[in-house]
């Protein structure tokens, strides 16, 4: 015997939701719409793009279009980011694999409907059902402002299409070990270095972070600008040679030499002082400041600067009526000196 079992649901129950009929909640299924319905509520949010929450980003649940059933064939959870692209979130714990020593390259398995958000040029490979999508990730003005922290000025989006999992692999510009860090434990914000991003979830997005003065600015080795981090989900930072992680105390001061800095949590105070000692600013090679990071809070750190390593390549270079680089010129054999000219065949 079929039972019917009717609910009543009063509007003040429910701030904020709209209450459908069975003959509207039937009518949005065979339309395909993919709406919150649960007893007959539904939600403000849709996951297509052109009608995108407006408080980015954001979570809601959806549900699948099947008519058979409202509760059956739920869809996980998806995330708005703030210029509307809506995708699943990924669980870095079990879908991210960091590979290699010196120099570190990071897979992410993808599953339907998932994005990973990474810096365009990045991509080692991407497996069948993978595609790239290319944009400035909200306009000229988010382009330029990423520009302005050390990132591209375009960004890659790397959507999984298939029904199964596909890969992404992503490597770095530079020798760099590759540090994951969840924004969520951190209060949902990390300020790095400049060009420090290398990949993130979708729902992450890149400001701008400003010096409180302009003598860091000057001396501090990082610049006016710093990178912050900012949304929820993890994110995938680069760091050239050893990494090391220091927890700070409340007014625990570090100091550091310049450009050795990778990222710090909001709460770290970031400032310069002036080297102590004549003899040290002259002779030390740590210059005339040197960074102060104050607690509490984390901080992470590089062994090999990027810049450093440029700067040591540079002053080992040949200038000026020296002895020129090596240069193989096709034909005429090879550069090595005193080669012989006598025409025998190599053995």
């Amino acid at each position: 015997m079929k039972m019917s079992l009717a609910i009543s649901i009063n509007r003040s129950m429910f701030p904020g939701f709209r209450l459908y009929s069975s003959t509207a909640i039937a009518r949005t299924i065979a339309g395909g719409a993919r709406r919150e319905m649960i007893g007959g509520v539904s939600s403000h949010h849709t996951t297509t793009q052109s009608t995108a929450c407006s408080k980015p980003p954001i979570l809601c649940r959806c549900h699948s279009t099947n008519s058979s059933s409202l509760t059956k064939n739920i869809d996980p959870i998806v995330a708005v980011s703030s210029d509307g692209i809506v995708a699943t979130p990924i669980d870095f714990d079990v879908a991210s694999r960091i590979e290699g020593k010196e120099c570190q390259i990071v897979t992410v398995e993808l599953l339907p409907n998932q994005v990973l958000r990474a810096e365009s040029g990045a991509m080692m490979y991407m497996t069948t059902g993978v595609t790239m999508e290319t944009s400035t990730g909200g306009g000229i003005a988010a382009g330029m402002k990423r520009m302005l922290t050390g990132q591209n000025f375009f960004l890659s989006d790397y959507r999984y299409t298939g029904d199964a999992t596909g890969l992404v692999c992503l490597g770095t510009d530079f020798p760099s070990k590759i540090l994951r860090l969840n924004l969520e434990e951190y209060g949902g914000k990390i300020v790095c270095q400049q060009g420090a991003l290398l990949c993130a979830a979708h729902t992450v997005d890149v400001e701008m972070e400003f010096t409180k003065k302009l003598s860091t600015g000057f001396f501090g080795g990082e610049g006016f600008i710093l990178q912050a981090l900012l949304g929820t989900g993890s994110v995938f930072v680069k760091a050239g040679g050893a990494l090391i992680k220091r927890d700070l105390a409340e007014g625990e001061v570090l100091r550091i030499s310049s450009g050795c800095l990778v990222a710090f949590t909001s709460q770290v105070a970031y400032d310069i002082q002036v080297m102590p000692g004549f003899k040290n600013v002259l002779f030390g090679g740590e210059g005339l400041f040197v960074t102060t990071l104050t607690g509490p809070g984390s901080i992470w750190l590089q062994g090999m600067p990027p810049q450093r390593m440029v700067s040591e390549i540079a002053r080992r270079v040949p200038s000026g009526g020296g002895v020129g680089l090596a240069i193989p010129v096709p034909g005429l054999g090879g550069a090595g000196g005193g080669g012989e000219t006598s025409g025998e065949a190599a053995p």
